[in-house]
């Protein structure tokens, strides 16, 4: 699975003297684009095709909290597709201390990009997103995740 690292800086900190709630979302961001370059969906994938993905839902779990100068671990992890959406789960550990801080979960749909509107993804590309998934499906997710189910992405027919 992708990994990324990064640290939380003073900006990112409330007056709870924690991490604030807005910050989990651009901490999984850097680990997102990361990791749609790695599967070839990213960047070069957008300018070369005209499409890409915007997220449909977004969900987060907190567990515990995150302090100033935490190194922070996020982990992507492709958890399902269809033609069109994608399951991505993060986790965010505290690094230093080896304990899951929460996991961000997104349902992502496939675009063209002028103008836009979700169409089912190429074939070569859902094919490379099926090889990484079967990689990810080798570890289990961890029992807090299960966020962004209400969308049926787990039920709908598989592609032929």
């Amino acid at each position: 699975m992708p990994r990324s690292y990064l640290t939380v800086g003073p900006d990112w900190i409330d007056g709870n003297d924690h991490m604030n709630a807005c910050y989990y979302l651009l901490a999984v961001k850097n680990a997102a684009l990361e990791a749609h370059d790695l599967w070839d969906y990213g960047v070069a994938f957008r300018e070369r095709t005209g499409e890409s993905n915007f997220v449909l839902e977004s969900h987060i779990r907190h567990f515990r909290e995150l302090k100033l100068g935490t190194r922070l671990l996020v982990t992507t992890r492709l958890a399902d597709l269809d033609d069109k959406r994608l399951h991505l789960a993060f986790e965010i550990h505290d690094a230093d201390r080896d304990y899951l801080a929460a996991i961000v979960e997104f349902v992502t749909i496939h675009v063209r990009m002028a103008p836009p509107s979700a169409k089912s993804m190429p074939d070569d590309l859902h094919a490379r997103l099926a090889a990484v998934k079967a990689g990810h499906d080798g570890i289990p997710l961890p029992p807090q995740a299960g966020g962004c189910h209400a969308l049926n992405i787990h039920r709908r027919p598989a592609r032929q």
